[in-house]
């Protein structure tokens, strides 16, 4: 059976204690893995936005922690706080994705266009004024790296 890092999930004190030292400490990069189950945990919305801000600090974003952002920026069953924070990490991190220099550019540049018209189909839903304004800066943020690059 696997060790996750994060432990119990159903004991949430300690997981958030874990990920605020894996946050200080700047090894956060090394756990993206399990921050993803974080993201996608339902038992406890504390432990998701937690999540979701200390993702926004990573120094070295997977592509797969950038798609789970996408993913609960879409997903409706979710408030719509949760959603603003998720399209905010990933404002955040999209240049600092295009800054590293290890990252297979083919993947990067295809995640970019995925993201690009997943945000568009979200703009172009009924959704709240509050959140378009989100979604707005977020592609904003994907055009404007995607022009440079």
């Amino acid at each position: 059976m696997k060790e996750y890092i994060f432990g119990n999930l159903m004991d949430w004190g300690n997981a958030l204690d874990k990920l605020q030292w894996l946050t200080d400490t700047g090894q956060l990069n090394n756990h993206q893995d399990e921050l993803i189950r974080l993201f996608r945990f339902e038992g406890n919305w504390r432990l998701r936005e937690a999540a979701i801000e200390a993702s926004s600090t990573l120094t070295n974003p997977s592509i797969d922690t950038l798609k789970q952002l996408v993913e609960l920026m879409k997903r409706g069953d979710l408030y719509y706080n949760v959603r603003i924070m998720a399209a905010g990490a990933l404002s955040a991190l999209v240049p600092v994705v295009m800054e590293n220099k290890g990252v297979n550019s083919e993947s990067v540049h295809l995640f970019f266009n995925e993201a690009n018209n997943e945000v568009k189909t979200l703009l172009s839903s009924p959704e709240p004024p509050i959140f378009h304004d989100a979604l707005n800066l977020t592609l904003a943020q994907i055009q404007k790296v995607t022009a440079v690059a």
